[in-house]
């Protein structure tokens, strides 16, 4: 299962491939201004690229990266919730290929998809932002993971003022894809920093994960 924690950063890499790509077929097309949706917006040139080689096989891996995280994070209602969040962050990405905006993607009026696609963004961006800090709070009761730990926390505030930016930008259209671009740098580095570390820890340091109740060496010292 740890392997499976390789999607947190196979599903950013390939993202950030194919929107970069995709815009490159867009003369047109700002990454300080635009929406990363509208390089798959409905009737849009190479939409399909962005939808079908971006964001539903990038959320998959992200969402089977919150899969990992259910295998390996401690067995107790912090690690099902930060699990079901981190998944539900990949499947809001996937979903947001398969219902696309218009083109522009116009937040009053528009198509109904264009409505739904415009309400699944924030909420996936939300779940991860809690999934993280979550994890971030888990993660200081064990010593080996506890830089992770202030890594998740600033993840989710930083995340979240970056979210609020993009908020706020939206009437204005001001730096928003700017603002974007930062919000998803910020979740999925924070995504594959965590995959990769969940992969590569040791038996020793996945053991108290795994037997949430046994106690860590700290714990039999003190």
């Amino acid at each position: 299962m740890r392997v499976v924690a390789l999607g947190g950063i196979a599903g950013p890499v390939l993202f950030s491939m194919i929107t970069i790509v995709s815009a490159a077929l867009r003369p047109d097309y700002s990454h300080i201004g635009n929406f990363i949706s509208e390089l798959g917006a409905d009737g849009t040139s190479h939409a399909a690229l962005m939808n079908y080689a971006g964001f539903v096989p990038a959320g998959l891996m992200l969402a089977a990266f919150g899969i990992a995280l259910a295998a390996t994070l401690p067995r107790d209602h912090f690690r099902i919730v930060a699990s079901i969040l981190v998944t539900l962050f990949g499947g809001g990405v996937a979903a947001s290929g398969i219902i696309s905006c218009d083109p522009g993607c116009p937040q009053m009026g528009g198509s109904v998809e264009n409505l739904i696609h415009n309400r699944i963004a924030p909420v996936a961006f939300l779940c991860a932002i809690i999934g993280a800090g979550i994890v971030g709070i888990r993660f200081r009761r064990l010593p080996a993971w506890r830089n992770l730990s202030r890594y998740s926390l600033v993840t989710s505030a930083v995340a979240l003022c970056f979210l609020v930016a993009v908020v706020t930008s939206l009437e204005s259209r001001l730096l928003t894809g700017l603002w974007q671009r930062l919000l998803l740098v910020t979740l999925f580095s924070w995504c594959a920093v965590v995959g990769l570390r969940v992969f590569s820890a040791s038996s020793s340091q996945l053991a108290p994960f795994n037997n949430p109740l046994q106690p860590t060496p700290q714990e039999r010292r003190g």
